[in-house]
């Protein structure tokens, strides 16, 4: 099924920056979750794409924490996020049990391609209709970007299959409840245990498979996908993708695999291994740092950095979260990441260090 879409009216992105972000008030969700509202301490108005997070750097009891958090609301409605309480997690348990309105934070972004090209300023045209997949805290992005579709007023096709271990984990449930037929967004809940009649078509507990996809989403292969829920079940999604015969291209995921614990007791900044014999070693100048250091051919430029006492923002490690993004002056690396940076943002000359190797000396603006 196909539709004809508009350039839906969303706030233009703010580039990624550190900001001052103060609390204003918390919205239990679940027991286990709940929504912190912001905003900036300086006042400024900052927008940012429906699907983008923030990394906030937390001062807790076991140190600095630095942690990726979707943004769920647009910003018409102000800036949230919503953290689940992880068990033992010095990060989202601080949040929940410490604080509190009027404590400010500090945070870097927006960031993030997790966002549909038509609420990215995509160009106007044919498109097939969107799936939504989430698991658990996963609804997160998948909230903001149904909000800003609903909030545009455009008709969407749009199916949210949403997965959750029973009714009381069912994050957003009213709003999701709430959602007008005749908004084109239909929602499903599939819970392992209970029900909600309210919420979806009642059906026995269980979980999301290929078979139950194909009968919820007949016409799954002509839709665009987006899915968001911890590694295993974005496994699971490719699976049932590929059983349903959709093409890999149609997916777009996000999971921010970055485990909640608390830092070592030692240093933070870790110890690079030496550079085996014959591996080559080029410099590397920090030129804001006013540092030049080096780094193996073999080695991670953000390794390095952190191994010299460089201080740079870094969060996931894993070319992911995009927080140790930067410009390249002078040199060449070979970047392998997991989509914390944008085409055009490399064609501009931006680099993850976190997973860049040099392949000459270099000069960062760092």
């Amino acid at each position: 099924m196909t539709q004809e879409l508009q350039v839906l009216p969303v706030s233009l992105p703010a580039a990624p920056a550190d900001r001052s972000l103060r609390c204003t008030a918390i919205r239990q969700e679940t027991p286990e979750v709940k929504t912190f509202t912001f905003e900036p301490e300086a006042g400024e108005h900052f927008g940012w794409l429906p699907g983008q997070y923030l990394t906030f750097s937390l001062d807790t009891p076991h140190g600095q924490l630095a942690r990726c958090y979707t943004i769920s609301s647009i910003p018409r409605d102000g800036l949230e996020i919503t953290v689940k309480a992880l068990p033992g997690g010095p990060a989202s348990r601080w949040l929940h049990d410490s604080l509190a309105p009027g404590t400010v934070l500090e945070a870097h972004g927006p960031l993030g391609g997790f966002t549909p090209p038509a609420l990215a300023g995509g160009l106007p045209g044919t498109a097939p209709g969107y799936l939504f997949l989430a698991a658990g805290s996963g609804i997160t992005p998948l909230v903001s970007i149904t909000r800003a579709l609903l909030d545009a007023g455009a008709p969407v096709d749009a199916v949210l299959l949403y997965s959750a271990h029973g009714p009381a984990e069912v994050i957003f449930h009213r709003e999701l409840r709430s959602i007008p037929e005749a908004s084109g967004i239909r929602v499903e809940t599939i819970l392992s245990t209970g029900s909600i009649p309210t919420l979806g078509t009642p059906r026995a507990p269980g979980r999301l498979d290929a078979e139950l996809l194909l009968e919820l989403v007949p016409d799954v292969r002509g839709r665009e996908v987006y899915a968001c829920g911890p590694p295993q079940y974005l496994e699971a999604v490719r699976g049932m993708l590929a059983a349903a015969g959709c093409d890999a291209s149609a997916l777009t995921v996000e999971s921010f695999d970055i485990a909640d614990h608390a830092p070592a007791a030692a240093s933070l900044a870790p110890s690079p291994p030496d550079a085996a014999a014959g591996t080559q070693v080029f410099s590397v100048e920090f030129v804001r740092s006013g540092r030049t250091i080096d780094c193996a051919a073999d080695g991670f430029i953000l390794d390095a950095a952190l191994a010299a006492g460089i201080p740079v923002p870094s969060s996931c490690t894993l070319g992911m979260c995009g927080t140790c993004k930067t410009t390249l002056l002078g040199g060449t690396v070979e970047m392998n990441h997991a989509g914390g940076i944008r085409p055009r943002e490399i064609a501009a000359g931006k680099i993850l260090i976190c997973c860049s190797t040099p392949t000459g000396d270099l000069v960062i603006d760092a």
